[in-house]
């Protein structure tokens, strides 16, 4: 849980200026327009000082710049406003009574690294706020972790003060403008890990800013303490961070690498994902640009039940909505499952919930065909011949079913969910194929229906499988 940190101060401040409020709906999405409120006012305040120390000093340029971006903040705060009056009137009230809000976020989260006790009980409060949002969402999707971490605990029981003493006393940390850095390059240089790590001998890794000259330590930082902690503890680490993250991975695993931990290092693996985009939405989450988690599902579910219903108008009102549910919350999981984590996903309603390729739906749609052909036939098949599968599209199913196995084993070995989501898809186009074209339950001779409900099991199972493992639901009716 990253609770360390000017974010999480930002929060903080702006939560104690609202006297503490009781969240106004789902608390996370609250705390989250906190921070985007307070950050705006902060920001604000910060560039208006800037442009007049520019002005005593003359400074064209700079006052250009920093006047654009002022302008930026200031339509950003017009925005914000026009949503949230009340909430946005009474914080920015509150900040101007201090001279210098940034100065006292500065402060608090500083008091927090510290470990003073009434910073600890505001943090800690807006923190367990937001997990219990959090812990809504995760929910809802199907995702439980067996333990939380905190980041601040590795900073109070003294991990990262005992790390970066550990640190200090290598060649690779030094002091620069007031601020404590860690020479990533000299480190790769000599243990000589630019080939190890697939970096080109020309390409030079900026140094990590460990501390800054108020004492605070920064998120990296704080990181090389924690990667330390969990490689005690396990073969193998796996940390799931964006790829916009990748430098700061690198340089943690130099450091890792500097304090003796070369062989644990080489056990750490940075799994980068892109990100998500909408045509034509550019988002910004510090401008409170964005479109939360809980929407995208919520429209997902809605989408989904107007399809139902119109597929399955037959159905009751309880059942369209809970296959709507699944089905909605399953596409989207898939959507972003499905693309190599390498790339970025765009995210258009029309790919996320196409009933007829290429989706969570359609490998659904497909299972719940195979069930339905199974329960149709309301038989186990007693006498199949297999040389009898004498169709093109037979044989291709039977290797697609006989190679999932592999497939399975790469996704694993290469961190690759996105291989078994493409197999899933291919699988059911080609079952699709079959059903559309070949008898199952009325072939004859009966050697061949079995041998036909044979291979209708056997897709059924390999989908179920698979929609299992990217943790979709494998419905038996939509």
């Amino acid at each position: 849980m990253d609770d360390v940190g000017r974010q999480t101060a930002i929060i903080a401040y702006g939560y104690e200026k609202l006297g503490r409020p009781k969240p106004e709906g789902k608390p996370d999405h609250f705390i989250g327009l906190i921070y985007t409120i307070t950050n705006c006012i902060i920001e604000i305040e910060r560039l208006k000082r800037e442009i007049k120390k520019a002005e005593e000093l003359s400074l064209r340029e700079d006052l250009a710049q920093l006047r654009r971006q002022l302008d930026d903040w200031v339509s950003v705060a017009a925005e914000l406003r026009e949503k949230h009056r009340n909430l946005f009137d009474k914080l920015l009230d509150e900040a101007r009574r201090d001279e210098n809000p940034e100065q006292a976020v500065n402060e608090l989260n500083r008091r927090y690294e510290e470990g003073e006790e009434t910073a600890k009980r505001l943090i800690r409060e807006v923190a367990d706020q937001c997990l219990e949002g959090f812990r809504k969402t995760f929910e809802r999707v199907g995702i439980r972790f067996d333990s939380w971490d905190w980041e601040s605990d590795f900073v109070w029981k003294s991990h990262v003060r005992k790390t970066l003493e550990k640190l200090k006393s290598t060649p690779y940390v030094f002091q620069s403008a007031g601020v404590l850095e860690f020479d990533a390059e000299k480190v790769a240089d000599d243990f000589e890990l630019k080939p190890k790590l697939g970096l080109r001998k020309d390409y030079e890794i900026p140094s990590l800013t460990l501390m800054r000259a108020d004492g605070t330590t920064l998120y990296t930082t704080r990181d090389i303490a924690y990667s330390i902690w969990k490689l005690e503890k396990a073969e193998k680490v796996i940390n799931v961070i964006g790829m916009e993250q990748t430098l700061a991975q690198l340089q943690l695993k130099l450091a890792l690498y500097a304090l003796g931990y070369g062989e644990q290092a080489e056990n750490l693996v940075h799994f980068a994902y892109n990100l998500v985009t909408l045509p034509g939405y550019k988002m910004a989450s510090r401008k409170g640009r964005y479109i939360a988690f809980d929407q995208v599902l919520d429209e997902a579910v809605e989408k989904a039940y107007a399809e139902v219903s119109k597929r399955s108008p037959h159905l009751s009102e309880e059942e369209k909505r809970a296959i709507a549910e699944f089905v909605g919350v399953g596409a989207v999981k898939y959507s972003l499952v499905e693309v190599d984590p390498a790339k970025p996903v765009v995210f258009t309603w029309e790919r996320v919930l196409n009933f007829e390729r290429n989706s969570a739906p359609y490998i659904q749609y497909t299972h719940a065909r195979a069930c339905s052909i199974m329960r149709k036939a309301a038989r186990k098949p007693e006498k199949p011949d297999y040389k009898l599968l004498a169709q093109p599209v037979e044989h291709e199913i039977i290797l697609m079913i006989s190679r999932f196995p592999e497939i399975f084993i790469e996704a694993a070995e290469n961190l690759k969910p996105n291989l078994i989501a493409e197999h899933a898809n291919l699988l059911a186009d080609k079952f699709n194929t079959f059903y559309n074209s070949l008898p199952v339950i009325k072939a004859q001779p009966p050697e061949l229906s079995d041998a036909r409900l044979s291979l209708v099991n056997a897709t059924r199972i390999v989908l179920r499988n698979a929609l299992t493992l990217i943790g979709v639901k494998a419905p038996e009716k939509m």
